[in-house]
């Protein structure tokens, strides 16, 4: 075992507070570890990957991930958080439509810069991995609502049938695989990509 590993295991005599922070620092260290990876592009990391770059004993990641889809699930989720401090809203729904769009506009790609490697790979897993397509269901459709809310006056004036399209064609245009697809397949710039939304914006909307 090496010196990293013996100080990453807590001492049987430890004080219990002391085992329980301890074991947060090392899920924190590994977690921090899978998400470096995602950014490298490696989407689908091994504990035994995690436990190499961490410095952590494949006994220790085992203790706390019974396999890689429980580390890479607390691994979305933990970026959840962050993501959840990203796409919040001034005052959302309230102000002149052009004052919204442009917040909307800036809020979506602000989080696709914050979690879009995160973003990718729970794209890549949720086909095998039940738990992650259901984090990702979840998240599509909080971005879903958050479209629909900050919108709210404007799609209330609009007839039912015409409404459910223009909520459809402004979720397809602002979900995160849009705004991932104009900035890596299409190279546009962070100011071009921005143009693109308020500018379907207005046209559903205006």
């Amino acid at each position: 075992m090496s010196d990293i590993d013996e100080i990453a295991e807590p001492a049987e005599d430890e004080p219990v507070d002391g085992r329980v922070a301890r074991r947060q620092r090392n899920i924190d260290a590994v977690l921090d570890v899978v998400l470096e990876m995602f950014a490298e592009e490696s989407m689908f990391p091994t504990i035994e990957q995690a436990a190499t770059r961490s410095g952590l004993s494949l006994r220790s990641l085992y203790r706390y991930f019974a396999d890689p889809g429980e580390l890479l699930e607390a691994t979305i989720k933990r970026s959840d958080q962050v993501g959840g401090e990203l796409a919040r809203l001034h005052a959302i729904g309230q102000g002149p439509l052009e004052d919204r769009i442009e917040d909307f506009a800036t809020m979506r790609l602000r989080l696709h810069d914050g979690v879009g490697p995160v973003f990718r790979a729970t794209a890549a897993n949720a086909v095998r991995l039940p738990r992650i397509r259901e984090e990702m269901t979840k998240n599509r459709n909080d971005m879903r609502e958050q479209f629909e809310l900050q919108f709210a006056p404007e799609l209330a004036e609009l007839k039912s049938s015409h409404r459910d399209a223009v909520i459809s064609a402004g979720d397809l245009l602002t979900q995160l695989e849009s705004v991932d697809f104009l900035r890596r397949h299409r190279q546009l710039t962070v100011a071009e990509t921005k143009k693109v939304h308020a500018t379907g914006l207005r046209a559903l909307l205006g």
